[in-house]
């Protein structure tokens, strides 16, 4: 049996309020007691095996949402300088979901002979981690994926490569970096440039699985892709592509599209995301991308994509600095990016109706759930064209009250 110190402490790894879902107390684990599960709304969470547990402690000293492991690897945090960015070819920038800078870093550390680790999709549309260095698999990390990922060994395998003296850029999600770098406190990390994304929140896999079944009992078609950021309405609209063998479903969030509407109202993010310990301009990496929006320049502004950098460390500058011969960059206050970037001041807000969401999903599937609270049902539809109908009647009798004062006049 366990102490009582101990039980607490598997508590704290396991309690789904907290829990990131980051796998790095499962990857630690070298007696197999910990392994990483679905739960009822679809997201991955630690299941442990207690004939298994060793009581070595392993899984508590990697997890990123104990305070104290968390402490140790902020350091002096500071906020970094601010850029925004453009690549140089516009046609990696269409490829891109931003500002293609992810493409700039990562092909300067694969000419160096160092690898990538990044999210690519699985076939059967969840998303996991790999780390490769090859250019086929660096192009597959493209695009943002917005499904939480399985990191599954990368853990150990950039371990591996750092012990080896290879050079591994990391990206993913705040809490995922912040597990890596745990991981590695008693690792040379002097190779390892870690790049963060400022995230919404991380998408119940097990939701979008559903989202996309909805789509292919529409269609009567199955899913051979999907790409979140199409830019075919530019850049601002988030526009999704889901492409079958022999139809395509698109949408985009002017439109109220499903999946961007629920995942913009923060229902199908985890629930740990509501008190993200990383959504501040403090960042606890080497470059943090995202969109940079705010930027009103027509010059700059082409709606094909402006990233957003913040330079956090010597190593991150003096990667910028190596590839800036591909970017575009102009210095900015990180306020202007704040006042669009909720992320960089606070973590997202719990909706009111966030338990009442999941508890429709996990009683009731997500179908049924995908209908009463988006536009694929006909009742949300009806609503939204109403609201939209009292919209355009509201502008237009705010222009006629004008004409009649001018006219008065």
């Amino acid at each position: 049996m366990y102490g009582e110190n101990l039980q607490m402490k598997l508590e704290t790894i396991i309690n789904s309020t907290k829990c990131y879902g980051c796998g790095a107390c499962a990857c630690s684990c070298n007696f197999g007691a910990l392994k990483m599960g679905s739960n009822g709304q679809g997201f991955m969470y630690p299941i442990l095996e207690q004939s298994k547990c060793k009581n070595c402690n392993s899984c508590y000293k990697v997890c990123p949402a104990v305070d104290d492991n968390l402490n140790k690897i902020r350091g002096a945090v500071k906020i970094g300088d601010v850029y925004s960015a453009r690549n140089v070819d516009s046609e990696i920038r269409r490829k891109s979901s931003s500002g293609g800078v992810f493409y700039a870093l990562s092909e300067y550390v694969l000419q160096n002979n160092g690898y990538v680790c990044g999210v690519v999709w699985n076939n059967d549309f969840t998303v996991r981690h790999i780390l490769s260095n090859m250019r086929i698999d660096r192009d597959a990390m493209i695009q943002s994926k917005y499904i939480q990922s399985d990191m599954n060994s990368c853990y150990k395998d950039v371990k591996k490569k750092l012990e080896d003296g290879r050079s591994v850029l990391f990206t993913g999600t705040p809490c995922q970096c912040a597990a890596l770098k745990i991981f590695l406190r008693n690792v040379k990390t002097d190779n390892l440039v870690l790049c963060d994304v400022l995230c919404g929140g991380n998408v119940s896999p097990g939701f979008f699985k559903s989202y996309l079944n909805y789509i292919e009992k529409c269609k009567n078609d199955k899913t051979q892709g999907v790409c979140f950021r199409t830019k075919k309405l530019g850049w601002k609209q988030h526009h999704i592509r889901v492409t079958l063998n022999h139809s395509i479903y698109e949408g985009a969030r002017r439109d109220n599209e499903p999946f961007f509407s629920l995942y913009l109202a923060k229902n199908i993010i985890r629930v740990s995301c509501f008190e993200c310990a990383f959504a501040s301009k403090e960042r606890i990496t080497d470059i943090t991308l995202g969109d940079f929006w705010g930027i009103v320049d027509k010059s700059i502004d082409d709606d094909i994509g402006i990233s957003f950098i913040e330079v956090n460390t010597n190593k991150g500058a003096e990667i910028l600095k190596n590839i800036s011969d591909q970017l575009l960059t102009e210095r900015r206050d990180i306020n202007l990016a704040a006042s669009k970037q909720i992320n960089l001041r606070t973590a997202p807000i719990k909706p009111k109706n966030y338990d009442e969401f999941w508890n429709c999903y996990v009683r009731n599937g997500g179908e049924y759930t995908l209908k009463k609270y988006s536009v694929f049902g006909l009742r949300k539809r009806i609503k939204m064209k109403l609201l939209k109908i009292a919209k355009v009647i509201k502008i237009k009798s705010g222009m006629l009250c004008q004409n009649a004062r001018g006219s008065q006049k």
